[in-house]
């Protein structure tokens, strides 16, 4: 089996029973926009990201980027705000027009293309530096995507993901609720096997943390959102609260659950010398 398909299988068994999509009025998948945005807000109060410092390094001082699942814009504005030329893909409306509007309030200037990467490639053109951001968990096709990354990319490609699979967290509790075991991966080293092998470098990565800026501003958001994500019936959401009560923690009116460090990678190469 080589790399990509051992990602694509590894994906794949993430896949949720259709009895319990059935179930639902809900799909499980994607983010409320007000979530994103205010994990964005968060990582912005944080210490800079080595994805940006990445990006910066290899972009120069007036490099053109092209991010790919830019959502609101969390990784890539910061960049533009100090010049560079942005190209932003997002395929989710919503994120896309959030993202329009963040930008317009900043004065940044930035292209938006809506629609799925690699299927807008032509429509986003080339760029000094293609960047994507906690995207590749959700591409199954992973090699038309990097190398469509790789060839529309005049001096390097930047990849930032979570260490592990970003639903592992899940786990436990999709046993608890479902009695429906998980799968383990893929990781960051998954990923990397695939770009030694679909693309023919060895990329650098780097490891590293950041604040996790995920929070909620009460039980019943909290319940909703996790409810959504865990595939549960709204009548069996309570269970969920008292499944959670004691892993729940209150700071200054904001509710926490999990770990509020996210274990990051960063993973990069270039496309032409130096």
């Amino acid at each position: 089996m080589t790399a990509a398909d051992r990602w694509a299988a590894e994906l794949a068994a993430w896949a949720i029973p259709d009895e319990l999509l059935a179930a639902v009025d809900e799909s499980p998948y994607g983010w409320p926009v007000e979530l994103w945005r205010r994990r964005s807000e968060a990582a912005e109060a944080a210490p800079e990201p080595e994805t940006t410092r990445i990006v910066r390094e290899l972009a120069g001082p007036d490099g053109s980027i092209l991010d790919i699942g830019a959502g609101t814009g969390r990784a890539s504005l910061p960049l533009a705000a100090e010049g560079r030329p942005l190209v932003a893909v997002e395929k989710d409306p919503g994120m896309a027009a959030a993202l329009r509007d963040e930008a317009a309030a900043r004065g940044i200037p930035v292209e938006v293309v809506e629609g799925a990467w690699p299927d807008v490639a032509d429509r986003a053109g080339p760029a000094d530096v293609v960047m994507s951001a906690n995207v590749v968990y959700d591409v199954a096709g992973i090699v038309p995507f990097l190398r469509a990354m790789h060839d529309h990319a005049r001096r390097a490609v930047v990849v930032e993901l979570t260490e592990r699979h970003p639903w592992a967290n899940l786990a436990p509790w999709y046993r608890a609720l479902h009695g429906l075991d998980r799968p383990d991966g893929p990781t960051w080293e998954d990923l990397v096997a695939v770009i030694r092998e679909a693309v023919g470098v060895d990329p650098a990565a780097e490891r590293w943390s950041r604040p996790g800026g995920l929070w909620y501003e009460s039980w019943d958001e909290l319940v909703a959102v996790l409810g959504r994500r865990l595939v549960l019936p709204r009548q069996r959401r309570g269970q969920l609260r008292r499944l959670l009560e004691g892993e729940v923690e209150v700071d200054r009116g904001r509710l926490y659950l999990g770990d509020r460090e996210r274990r990051m990678v960063t993973v990069w190469w270039r496309t032409a010398p130096e």
